[in-house]
């Protein structure tokens, strides 16, 4: 009997696998190519600041023309000259992009964590009714966290260069 069973739990196995496996050559659907390149080039973080769900439906509005390459404030403006290139549209972007970051008012901070669960990056690291803090290399200034703050300790703070965080200035597109 117990063989019985194994066998056709086997057979049956290998008969749905042969017909899921001929279903998805027979409804297979071309996409378009550069959604997924754009969304490669995406920060990923699927924070929604482009208004939509995520940077899946977003490189889908944006290869659709619904969406305008800029509409990304975490990928700054270097993002936005990528993608116009990429898509082939022409836009008019400032290269000189304000950089912001996220500080914590540590005399304040109760560790609610509601700024850690709303930051998509993890830039924001610690506990419940722990002290967080900003991880600020990996903050990309998006302002969900200041939102979410209910206490109002914090807030965001344009990064001045100095000897720790002056970087080379970032290589223009060719046009």
């Amino acid at each position: 009997m117990l063989l019985t069973t194994l066998i056709f739990f086997v057979v049956l196995g290998a008969f749905l696998g042969l017909a899921l496996g001929y279903a998805a050559k027979v409804f297979h659907v071309e996409g378009d190519p550069r959604i997924d390149k754009v969304e490669a080039l995406l920060p990923g973080g699927q924070c929604g600041q482009c208004g939509e769900a995520g940077c899946r439906q977003a490189a889908e509005k944006m290869v659709s023309g619904e969406l305008s390459p800029t509409c990304c404030p975490p990928g700054g403006a270097l993002l936005a000259q990528h993608v116009a290139q990429l898509l082939g549209v022409s836009i008019d972007v400032d290269d000189q992009d304000t950089e912001w970051v996220a500080c914590i008012d540590e005399a304040q901070c109760n560790g609610c964590n509601r700024c850690y669960k709303a930051c998509p990056f993890d830039a924001i690291v610690g506990a419940p009714k722990q002290l967080h803090t900003v991880l600020k290399d990996v903050c990309t200034g998006c302002q969900l966290c200041e939102k979410a703050c209910p206490r109002g300790c914090l807030t965001m703070s344009e990064v001045t260069p100095s000897v720790s965080t002056w970087y080379w200035p970032k290589p223009s597109l060719p046009v």
